[in-house]
C-alpha cells in the first residue's frame, strides 16, 4: 500500500488497539526508509480525501463543542480524566491528518509529524492507564468534535493548519496543562493519584512544546512558500474563530517561547484579550 493510503487507513480506523498497532508496524517501516521514493513524488497519485467523520465516532457519543456543556458528565473526576484522554487521543488523528493531507513537502515535514503521532499514541495511553485506575475507559462519556471541526476548517491550506491546530489550539494547550498543573499542586502530596498525574501532565506539557515547536516550524515555512509574513498568524485564526484569544487564562509565556512564540506575539496575544474585556 502506498504512504498516503497507509496513513489514511490509520486515520481513518476506529478501533483504537488496531489503530495504534497499524502505526507501529507503519512507522518501522517508514524510519526503515520504505516509502522515501513516494515522498518525493508527492503523492501525486493518490486522491486526498475529505475528513467526514471523527474516527472516535465508533466509540464515542460525538456533541458539538458548544453542546458539551449541557451533558450531564456523572462523577466529575471520572469525566475530567475522560475530557484529558479525549484530547490526546485527538491529537493522534490531528497528526496523521497533518502528514496525509499536504503533499509535495519536505521529507522533515513528515518526519516531524509522524513523530508526534508516536508521542500522542504514548500520551494517550498513559492516561488511560491512570483512569482505568478509577474504571474508567474511553468512551463511557459523551465527547465533543471541536478539534476535528478545526482539522476540516484548515484542509485546504497549509498555513492555516499549521496557524490554527499547533500554534492556536494546541499553544492553548500548553496554557491549560500549566493551570492543571497549578491547581493540583496542592494536592498532589496528599493523594497518590493526583501526584501521578501531574507527573503525566508534566510529561505531556514537555514534550507538547515540541510539538508547538514543529507547528511554528512548518507555519513559517508555509508563510515563505506564500509571500506572506508570519504577523499574518493573528488574522488566520480570528478569521476562522473571531473569538479567538479571549480566554481570560494566563498564558504559559516560558512555554510558547520556547515553542517559537516570540514576545511581540505574545504581547499581541494579550492585547487581543484585553481589549476584549474592555468592550
Amino acid at each position: 500500500m502506498r504512504f498516503f493510503d497507509q496513513i489514511w487507513e490509520i486515520l481513518e480506523c476506529g478501533d483504537k488497539e488496531l489503530k495504534f498497532d497499524k502505526f507501529k508496524q507503519f512507522y518501522a517501516e517508514y524510519k526503515a526508509g520504505k516509502f522515501d521514493a513516494q515522498i518525493e513524488e508527492g503523492g501525486k497519485f493518490d486522491e486526498i480525501k475529505p475528513l467526514r467523520r471523527p474516527s472516535y465516532a465508533a466509540f464515542c457519543e460525538v456533541v458539538a463543542m458548544r453542546e458539551i456543556g449541557g451533558k450531564k458528565q456523572a462523577e466529575k473526576q471520572k469525566a475530567f480524566l475522560h475530557s484529558i484522554v479525549h484530547i490526546e487521543y485527538s491529537a493522534v488523528d490531528i497528526a496523521l491528518d497533518a502528514a496525509y493531507r499536504f503533499r509535495a513537502l519536505p521529507k522533515a515535514y513528515y518526519d516531524d509529524w509522524l513523530e508526534v503521532v508516536e508521542d500522542e499514541i504514548r500520551h494517550f495511553k498513559m492516561i488511560e492507564e491512570h483512569m482505568a485506575k478509577f474504571g474508567v475507559k474511553y468512551g463511557e462519556f459523551t465527547v465533543h468534535d471541536g478539534l476535528f471541526i478545526a482539522l476540516q476548517n484548515t484542509s485546504s491550506s497549509l498555513l492555516e493548519r499549521m496557524a490554527v491546530l499547533p500554534r492556536y489550539m494546541e499553544a492553548n494547550g500548553l496554557d491549560a496543562n500549566a493551570f492543571m498543573l497549578k491547581k493540583l499542586e496542592t494536592e498532589r502530596e496528599k493523594d497518590e493519584s493526583k501526584a501521578r498525574l501531574c507527573e503525566i501532565l508534566q510529561v505531556i506539557l514537555d514534550e507538547e512544546i515540541s510539538h508547538v515547536s514543529k507547528g511554528n516550524r512548518w507555519f513559517k515555512f508555509a508563510c515563505e512558500k506564500e509571500g506572506v509574513s508570519p504577523e499574518i498568524y493573528s488574522q488566520i485564526v480570528q478569521k476562522i474563530y473571531p473569538k479567538a484569544f479571549l480566554q481570560s487564562r494566563e498564558l504559559n509565556v516560558s512555554a510558547r517561547l520556547k515553542s517559537g512564540f516570540n514576545e511581540a506575539e505574545i504581547e499581541h496575544i494579550k492585547n487581543i484579550a484585553k481589549a476584549g474585556k474592555a468592550e
